[in-house]
């Protein structure tokens, strides 16, 4: 696969809006809050932005519950304030890349008010229904959040689907009328100067058309080889726009990964598969090292030659890196959140960065479920209360697995609310922005901020680092994640201790490399051979062993 394409050699940096800045001061981000900090992204070296969704909603799933795919919520502002900051993303050299949720609308979008309102009009097969009655679901199917797919409609004795809540209907795919929507709706942002697309939950999108039970329950929308044949329409808009393709792929395996990202029979150009973080399910605060090790390294070699990674440890959608896969206590905070940048953001692929991650900002770390505005995280908090169990543990899972973890306001200096805002956010703030935030950050040399700038620098400047194979380093221990960068007899060496623990490079000589990067200070003491605990270190291994 010939690396020329321009995404190939780019950082991404991922927005979500409602917690970047407040610049009307009413406790929610904006679009104009955006537009001001253009030069703190320029500064970050980052080449494209990915903005959450921002459309108007129904509010009930932050967002992606979307009643209008044509417009602006009021709370982020209007189309003039979207035109006016991509027009200025794109004098600054940074492209933009927005959400588009493909599998479901909010029951308030006009499509599906016009399927209540006329069973037998158009709109009535954009959506799934089947035949049902007040206490006899269609089957057994059940939605991610742990009930009924099913919403039952009395005056028509008949349930809609809907994989998520049930303010959340799935698009029928299979109607060409829906693809066509789609289509013109891709055409009309690409009007506007958007430059690709990150396209939700695309594995959901082919589901059973015998609407028998399944097992597992969510079964029903598992069958995602042939997916990307739902989505033929769309690449010939994709294409003609010149748009990046970017699909939420979770579940996916790598061989299907190849044949989704194929130029010729394939539809997206790079895919967001969750295969390093689905152990966060399991609400366990650390994820075993060798597991890490080889999923990572999985993904690298199935798509050498045949496709391209991203390259991601944070989205809204997961916890804090440096408190789920590292330490958020002390000093290690800073020390694992600078290892972790290096050990990911190094790899083959394009890096993507979501917001404060540059920081190393740690989880919520709320104590209580009123503290939560995540939809999954209440309705999990409510079913497990309703088994039985006890709130202290419920609330400890929540504190590890919550997506408002991720969703926390951009702390930007040390006043009140971060400077987020001057009124009191939609969220709390992460603990600690008073020593954690960007103005602090930008004049500490040690600091999470300038280490990321380091490694994007690096990144963009060295070819090995860009394009180079990938080859995993066995050290034999499970506290170290060893690997190699190569490219025409380029070799550079990543070498990160995923512990708290000192680790020692016991099959591996480092005598022969030039140290280029490190996260610790390093001195005439310095050992080649011992490794501190969250101790990350870049070299330049001119020759092989």
């Amino acid at each position: 696969m010939a690396d020329t394409q321009w995404w190939q050699h780019a950082v991404g940096y991922q927005i979500y809006p409602r917690s970047f800045f407040d610049s009307n001061h009413d406790g929610v981000g904006d679009l104009p809050g955006i537009l001001t900090k253009i030069d703190y992204l320029q500064s970050l070296g980052i080449d494209f932005v990915w903005l959450s969704a921002f459309y108007p909603s129904g509010n009930v799933d932050s967002g992606y519950d979307v009643t209008n795919y044509r417009d602006v919520a009021s709370q982020y502002g209007t189309l003039a304030d979207f035109d006016r900051l991509v027009t200025a993303f794109h004098e600054a050299g940074i492209r933009v890349v927005i959400d588009l949720a493909l599998n479901h609308t909010s029951d308030q979008h006009p499509w599906f008010q016009a399927a209540l309102a006329d069973p037998q009009g158009p709109y009535r097969d954009y959506y799934l229904w089947q035949p049902a009655t007040a206490t006899v679901q269609p089957n057994n199917w059940q939605s991610v959040f742990g009930d009924s797919a099913w919403t039952y409609v009395a005056d028509q004795q008949a349930a809609y689907l809907h994989t998520f809540a049930a303010e959340q209907p799935d698009l029928n795919w299979r109607n060409p009328a829906v693809r066509h929507e789609m289509v013109q709706i891709i055409q009309w942002w690409a009007d506007r100067g958007v430059d690709g697309f990150r396209f939700a939950g695309v594995t959901h999108l082919k589901k059973r058309t015998d609407f028998a039970d399944v097992t597992p329950a969510t079964a029903y929308y598992e069958d995602v080889a042939d997916t990307v044949t739902l989505l033929a329409d769309l690449k010939p808009v994709l294409v003609k726009n010149h748009l990046l393709a970017i699909g939420e792929a979770g579940g996916i395996d790598p061989s299907t990964a190849q044949r989704w990202l194929d130029p010729a029979t394939g539809f997206f150009d790079l895919l967001l598969e969750f295969d390093h973080v689905h152990f966060w399910e399991q609400a366990t605060p650390k994820l075993p090292v060798a597991a890490l090790r080889a999923t990572l390294s999985r993904w690298q070699q199935s798509l050498e030659g045949t496709g391209w990674n991203i390259l991601f440890i944070e989205n809204h959608d997961l916890p804090r890196a440096v408190s789920y896969y590292g330490n958020d206590q002390g000093e290690y905070r800073r020390r694992s959140a600078k290892a972790l940048g290096m050990l990911y953001l190094l790899m083959k692929g394009t890096p993507f960065i979501y917001q404060g991650q540059e920081l190393g900002l740690p989880n919520a770390g709320f104590t209580k479920i009123a503290d939560y505005r995540d939809l999954d995280s209440r309705r999990y908090y409510q079913r497990q209360r309703a088994a039985g169990v006890a709130e202290p543990q419920i609330l400890s899972q929540l504190a590890l697995r919550s997506r408002d973890n991720a969703r926390t306001p951009m702390p930007w200096t040390h006043q009140q609310y971060g400077g987020f805002s001057d009124h009191e956010p939609w969220l709390q703030m992460a603990p600690g922005v008073a020593q954690i935030n960007v103005e602090r950050e930008s004049h500490d040399p040690h600091a999470v901020l300038p280490f990321y700038q380091q490694l994007i620098r690096i990144k963009k400047s060295v070819p090995a680092l860009r394009s180079g194979r990938y080859e995993l380093i066995d050290t034999g221990d499970n506290q170290l994640y060893v690997y190699r960068r190569t490219l025409n007899g380029d070799n550079w060496l990543v070498v990160v201790n995923m512990s708290d623990q000192p680790a020692t490079t016991q099959n591996f000589d480092l005598t022969t490399s030039e140290l280029i990067l490190t996260n610790l200070p390093v001195d005439a003491a310095s050992d080649d051979r011992q490794i501190q605990p969250w101790e990350a270190r870049l070299y330049h291994w001119r020759r092989l062993e």
